[in-house]
């Protein structure tokens, strides 16, 4: 990796993963910088949470991308994802710990123990002066531990982060207490933000801006609250109602963090894979039957032959409905790639159903060549910084829109306002990721016109509401799977690939790395036991319930 800033290395270098314990334990997890604490900003640590979080880098998209159909590949290291290979165990220990790399990445436990450690530093120094740090950390620790506790079930929670202060092997906390504390956590850390005090100085979403914080509080508390739908769906009306009204108004509270071009990111790392990965036959097919114009933006063809296809400087096909099609671009429909495929074998792609055939001849064809790909100047762009939506204010509306839908008290707004917004929303903040994706507001205009919610059921309402929630999930694919688990929509048809771990099912949750059965082993089996009695990605978590 290229340089960072050297604060980052500082928090790296002090920082340790939190949820187990080495025999070196005790001089490890010694602060060199605890001697001289009063020197130490805390916004450091939290600056350097928040952009972890947005760095969740390519194991999302190795492991989640093509399990929710939005991406497809025929790569081995995808396959966990797109085709529930043992590849599934590979790169889980991400999501769960963070990794304290170079490149500055902590979106795992780290991010939440920085969060702990800047909580206490503020606290110390000056509680009455850091209180808006000491709240947004608690904010930040929330849509941490939401993500990590999504994607595994239960967690060290209530003992995260606080290695440092003697608890070498923390218990896992049942999902269930945890989202209980997370809304708790979030109303009371909400009500104590206060623009009259001194605002956090290392903000990267909204530079201490308290009345968009608010609104981010109230967003999350929303995002939580609609998880509990099914196992708790009293909470869940309680603290959705609770928010409605002071979450996000606009694209202009989105949380975005923009991460430097020297870092991997979501985005970026598509660079090296995008020659065998593609945009799913699912997500594609949804945009063409809705004819939405996503569908065009977010798209390009490379150019003809496997060359061509591998070299990412080639300037590749925009696709038009234009007929003769303008210079530079191809009057064709966009092909999505099915998952479950590889480049030969028994599941070759060329013997795929409906398979286009392949670009160029003889040594030079390429398979892939006919399928769709992401348009690779946005997202494999290393010369700008790349804005990452964490919660948006698409996601709002969209829950907003369930959230009425089902009756609930949230405002005078139809379901179908929401829902109009929510798309609105999604389409138009396309823009604040580059603008090569904008699409125009005319056109905008004329697709919510044409693509009203269904009310004639709850059930046809629902359906409408989470399949765009899943487009409007673009690139952020912890939260697309986790809305579908929740939910059922998109009703995905999962791949049955030889040698999958999971029955030929969509997995329900990713494994506990391996090293927590050693490390950690009696919290841990206590967690499995709640969990089914076995480590498998075929268990739901509490709040998934059939």
């Amino acid at each position: 990796m290229k340089k960072i800033s050297s604060y980052i290395i500082i928090i790296s270098g002090f920082m340790v993963l939190l949820t187990g314990c080495t025999k070196n334990f005790e001089s490890i997890n010694t602060d060199p910088t605890r001697s001289n604490e009063e020197n130490f900003d805390p916004n450091y640590l939290f600056t350097a949470a928040q952009r972890g979080y947005a760095n969740i880098t390519e194991h999302e998209l190795y492991e989640l991308s093509c399990m929710v159909q939005v991406l497809s590949s025929t790569l081995n290291y995808y396959g966990g994802g797109d085709k529930y290979t043992q590849q599934l165990t590979s790169y889980n220990t991400r999501f769960f710990t963070g990794t304290g790399s170079a490149s500055g990445a902590s979106d795992g436990m780290l991010g939440a123990a920085q969060l702990v450690e800047a909580k206490s530093l503020a606290e110390k120094k000056d509680a009455a002066y850091y209180s808006n740090l000491i709240q947004m950390s608690d904010i930040m620790f929330v849509m941490i531990m939401q993500r990590i506790t999504d994607i595994y079930g239960d967690i060290p929670y209530s003992q995260a982060g606080m290695a440092k202060y003697g608890i070498q092997y923390p218990k896992y906390d049942s999902q269930q207490d945890i989202y209980k504390d997370m809304l708790q956590r979030l109303d009371a850390a909400i009500s104590k933000l206060d623009a009259s005090k001194p605002l956090a100085t290392g903000d990267l979403l909204y530079g201490g801006n308290i009345a968009k914080w608010e609104k981010l509080g109230y967003s999350l508390m929303l995002r939580v609250s609609m998880r509990l739908v099914k196992v708790d769906p009293e909470m869940a009306r309680q603290y959705t109602e609770k928010a409605a009204g002071k979450t996000f108004t606009s694209i202009n509270d989105n949380a975005i963090v923009k991460l430097n071009n020297d870092v991997y990111n979501p985005f970026v790392a598509l660079q090296s894979d995008l020659y065998e990965v593609r945009w799913s036959k699912t997500f594609i097919d949804y945009l063409k039957n809705n004819n939405d114009p996503r569908l065009y933006t977010l798209t390009e063809k490379s150019d003809t032959g496997a060359v061509y296809n591998k070299d990412i400087n080639r300037a590749p096909f925009g696709y038009t409905t234009q007929n003769p099609a303008p210079a530079g671009y191809i009057n064709e429909v966009p092909i999505g790639m099915p998952n479950g495929f590889d480049l030969g074998g028994t599941a070759a792609i060329t013997q795929s159903p409906g398979y286009p055939g392949p670009t160029g001849t003889g040594s030079n064809a390429y398979p892939l060549g006919n399928y769709a790909r992401p348009k690779i100047a946005v997202f494999g762009d290393r010369k700008n910084a790349v804005p990452v939506p964490l919660i948006t204010y698409a996601q709002t509306e969209l829950l907003l829109a369930e959230a009425k839908a089902r009756g609930w008290n949230v405002g005078p707004a139809s379901a179908a306002e929401h829902f109009k917004n929510g798309i609105t929303a999604a389409m138009q903040g396309l823009e604040q990721i580059n603008t090569a994706l904008a699409v125009p507001v005319d056109i905008i205009g004329n697709y919510v016109n044409n693509h009203q919610l269904d009310v004639s059921s709850t059930e046809n309402s629902l359906k409408m509401i989470n399949s765009e929630y899943w487009v409007s999930c673009l690139f952020d694919f912890v939260e697309s799977w986790s809305n579908y688990r929740r939910s059922g929509y998109p009703q995905l048809v999962p791949v049955n690939y030889h040698g999958n771990i999971t029955n030929a099912t969509i997995p329900r949750r990713l494994t506990y790395p391996l090293t927590e059965n050693s490390l950690n082993k009696a919290n841990y089996q206590d967690a499995l036991k709640r969990m089914g009695g076995s480590d498998l990605n075929t268990n739901r978590v509490w709040w998934d319930k059939q």
